[in-house]
């Protein structure tokens, strides 16, 4: 069954959006969850009535428009229960991070006001009683599991109990009526790469006006249109992408496990489209291509012949038939470790590189690379899938313009450009000028309008000899090679390019036993000179195509790679730059020794 898309432009908010939905498709699956190692569907109609309930149980327990409440959960079916009963009484959702350590929960609790929290179990829960401990704001707890040592907090209360305290539907009905277009719908918090993080303030205009770009780039969702949901429901991209994208559409979202079970979860879920990050497909790739060095002669030589046909534009009946043999040998057991039916992803976040876009495009797994910020819910610019340039992030969305500033900086304006920070009039005056936001982003638009985005402003390296180097574009080249799974990139003021490359650890140690190399551990091989200049002449070559000012001179090699428990990768896989700097100053420097 196909929807009729176009109707979300009469929306009025995004829970009218889905109780519209759920008016018509109530028997579908909105939702699927594991239980006892098996997907169980859970219908339009059961959704809703336990977001109404818990829209209810809020207003009898005296919540008022305009509220702010976080949640801090795992991605769950409990996640758009309470996002959506928050919203449907006009109050305001913040989402906190589940990476968040109890001192990042409290700033975001205190900045943005929150008088309640929904949450689940375990150390989640636990981090959260310290976060809010001696916090004035925070007055209610509503947890999906309860923990025993925690029971005796007055603030601590399970979700189901305020499931059970109703009200009348007509009381519901008037707060509902209440919210339109300019009601503010959610505090967004950036990832804080620089600074604290700033409260992004998003409205149901703002995301709506989100939605209505999708039937032009997916033109044909259905009812059997299935998502997989595992990137941080607090960030912008998969909420709007995973969230709020299905049920306003009609369609299912399969929920992961854990991070960490995401590869057998696509198999089990089987989903059609999937929200992906660069970071994530850059891994895939590169796994993939490790292993495939690791098989027989003839194995590498079929995989190989696959990829290089896969790139002829205009393939002859013979070429096409030997393609059409190797897709079975090869792109089919590439797709079935994404379930077998996916048949497209949608990219952000970050760039991608187009080595990373032109694999997964070779084994049938389109990938629809957009762009945008938090700032702009998030999306500002996607490839339709019908008309994809690799390496461009694709046209300005619906009710979108794109304008390039003199310096070459990214500005954006449009129904979905957010009314500003927080509390933040200054940060807002600096990032909304004119009615154009001011991405920080670098890049050009070519002449059928399709926008490249080079660089951050703020990132770009200027060398000792005056040339401007986007840090990003030599990155993106570095980490397409199957041997290195991070790089950074260092030279401000500098007379040449130095970087921290950690190197793909079984790509390397696969390499090193083909090398006939002693049986050593990883950190041996990782502070060995002869994988550090098997490596730099990866990198020479990656990198010869580029300026003379761009080439790396000299690297060193990290045995494990950054991480956000040490602060230095964001909740979304972005490398946190000055902190890396930071910690490894003293190495950077003495790369110029």
């Amino acid at each position: 069954m196909t929807f009729d898309t176009s109707a979300i432009a009469s929306r009025t908010s995004l829970p009218e959006a889905l109780y519209r939905v759920e008016a018509i498709h109530g028997a579908s699956p909105a939702q699927w969850h594991r239980v006892d190692g098996e997907y169980i569907p859970i219908t339009y109609a059961q959704l809703v009535q336990r977001i109404r309930h818990v829209a209810s149980g809020l207003i009898a327990a005296g919540f008022k428009h305009g509220d702010r409440i976080a949640i801090l959960m795992e991605n769950q079916p409990d996640w758009a229960v309470a996002d959506y009963a928050i919203l449907s009484i006009g109050a305001v959702s913040v989402p906190l991070y589940c990476s968040f350590r109890p001192q990042d929960m409290a700033y975001v609790l205190n900045d943005s006001g929150a008088v309640a929290v929904f949450t689940s179990g375990g150390k989640l829960l636990q981090n959260l009683m310290h976060a809010i401990n001696g916090d004035t704001h925070v007055k209610h707890v509503y947890s999906v599991e309860s923990l025993d040592e925690e029971g005796g907090s007055q603030l601590l209360q399970p979700m189901r109990e305020l499931e059970a305290n109703q009200i009348a539907d007509e009381k519901l009905s008037e707060r509902l009526g209440k919210v339109d277009r300019d009601t503010l719908a959610t505090l967004v918090y950036t990832s804080g790469t620089t600074a604290n993080p700033k409260g992004v303030m998003l409205t149901h205009g703002n995301i709506l006006t989100n939605l209505e770009s999708v039937p032009a780039v997916i033109s044909d969702l259905n009812s059997g249109d299935k998502m997989l949901s595992f990137l941080p429901l607090a960030h912008a991209l998969e909420r709007t992408g995973s969230h709020f994208l299905p049920y306003s559409f009609g369609i299912s979202v399969a929920f992961a496990e854990r991070p960490d079970t995401v590869a057998k979860n696509l198999t089990e879920a089987c989903p059609t489209i999937m929200i992906a990050v660069p970071r994530m497909l850059e891994v895939v790739r590169n796994r993939i291509l490790g292993q495939v060095a690791t098989q027989p002669a003839i194995s590498r030589k079929l995989f190989h012949a696959f990829l290089k046909l896969s790139h002829k534009p205009d393939r002859g009946w013979l070429s096409e038939f030997s393609f059409r043999q190797l897709d079975r040998l090869v792109g089919a057991k590439v797709r079935g470790r994404f379930g077998g039916r996916l048949r497209v992803m949608i990219s952000g976040g970050a760039p991608l590189s187009i080595e990373v876009a032109e694999f997964f495009e070779a084994m049938g797994l389109p990938v629809i690379e957009g762009y945008g910020l938090s700032e702009s819910a998030p999306l500002l610019s996607v490839n339709p899938l019908n008309d994809r340039r690799l390496g461009s992030v694709g046209t300005a969305a619906k009710g979108v313009e794109i304008n390039i500033a003199e310096d070459g900086e990214i500005l954006a304006r449009g129904a979905n450009i957010m009314p500003g920070y927080w509390k933040q009039k200054q940060a807002t005056k600096e990032a909304l000028i004119d009615g154009w936001l001011h991405t920080g982003d670098i890049g050009h638009i070519d002449e059928d309008g399709y926008l490249y985005v080079t660089d951050r402003k703020k990132d770009i390296i200027v060398n000792s000899g005056g040339e401007n180097i986007a840090p990003q574009r030599v990155e993106a080249v570095l980490v397409a090679d199957e041997m290195i799974e991070q790089a950074l990139v260092y030279g401000d003021q500098k007379p040449y390019l130095v970087a921290l490359i950690v190197p793909n650890k079984d790509a390397c140690m696969t390499w090193a036993k083909a090398k006939g190399l002693p049986e050593t551990g990883w950190e041996h091989v990782c502070n060995s000179d002869i994988l550090k200049k098997f490596l730099q002449t990866r990198i020479n070559e990656a990198l010869h195509p580029l300026n003379q000012f761009e080439q790396v001179r000299r690297t060193h090699l990290l045995p494990r790679p950054f991480t956000i428990e040490e602060g230095l990768l964001t909740p979304t896989m972005k490398i946190k730059r000055r902190q890396v700097y930071k910690k490894y100053g003293d190495i950077l420097e003495s790369l110029y020794n």
